[in-house]
């Protein structure tokens, strides 16, 4: 019994990699399937989305033992955090995988009534969306969660257009460009903050801020001012709201469940100093060797 807990516990660290590594090996697999076998692919979207809201459920329960901010870091490349990708669990991003799998699980078991055979490629999509919301919540890393709302958003406009139809169509090319336009905003801000601060590490840009002279504190708000425009729109917060209900109203009802997790990755990593990095440094920074 002892042994076994050992292992357990062992393994318990490398558990923040499986909401990522899991949907994208799945999807993977469905990719090999024939769009015929619409039984087997079923199955394994819901097996696979289940045993994602088990992980998620398991990953709560350890950032319930923490008490920092912070209380898991995993580095999957080893790569000092400075340079290599950053995974970081807090209660809050442990919270949001919770959700996303549970309304992910209800929205796949939902479409496997009749959405699913509405068009191509939906299981495959859905993984992908899934991954895309997983590292979003989990990232410590402004690049990261750049790539990483890109994937969502690739995967969100087929799922959009699942189903055909003028008004959907319409509507989802005008979803596409609205988000198009969010996402150079985001890089823009990115940028113009990796300029000033020479990391895109959230807890070193926290950091840096801190230290910054008085002349670079206008780029500094105007780089921050334009990163939040970006999250606005993607958000869906109102007044940039007006790509919101034409989509959600043309997406078919499983979809529309799922996009209500989506617009939730911006107002996640708005929330808090940790997930910003654009406010005080945080008490545990989301990163690995810059924990103090």
């Amino acid at each position: 019994m002892n042994g076994t807990r050992q292992i357990i516990s062992s393994l318990m660290p490398h558990l923040m990699l499986a909401p990522i590594a899991l949907p994208l090996a799945t999807a993977a697999l469905l990719l090999l399937v024939r769009e015929e076998r619409e039984r087997l692919k079923m199955t394994v979207n819901i097996g696979s989305t289940a045993l994602g809201l088990l992980v998620a459920v398991a990953l709560l329960i350890r950032s319930d033992e923490g008490t920092t901010q912070t209380v898991g870091v995993y580095l999957p490349g080893n790569w000092p955090a400075s340079f290599g990708i950053v995974l970081a669990l807090d209660r809050l991003s442990a919270l949001m995988l919770v959700t996303s799998s549970t309304v992910a699980l209800a929205s796949v078991v939902f479409a496997c009534a009749r959405w699913h055979r509405a068009g191509v490629l939906f299981h495959v999509l859905f993984q992908f969306q899934l991954m895309g919301l997983s590292e979003a919540f989990l990232t410590a890393d402004l690049f990261n969660l750049f790539v990483f709302f890109e994937i969502l958003l690739a995967a969100s406009y087929g799922l959009l257009l699942h189903g055909s139809g003028q008004t959907r169509v319409q509507s989802g090319l005008h979803y596409i460009a609205i988000n198009l336009a969010a996402s150079s905003l985001f890089l823009i801000g990115a940028a113009v903050l990796y300029g000033i601060t020479g990391t895109l590490n959230m807890a070193n840009i926290a950091r840096a801020v801190t230290a910054l002279p008085d002349a670079h504190r206008g780029l500094l708000h105007a780089g921050a001012a334009i990163l939040a425009v970006a999250f606005l729109i993607k958000a869906g917060a109102w007044p940039l709201n007006f790509w919101l209900v034409p989509a959600y109203a043309a997406a078919v009802a499983p979809v529309g469940a799922l996009f209500t997790v989506l617009t939730k990755v911006a107002f996640t990593h708005c929330s808090g100093c940790g997930r910003s990095g654009l406010a005080t440094p945080p008490v545990s920074p989301r990163t690995g060797a810059a924990c103090t």
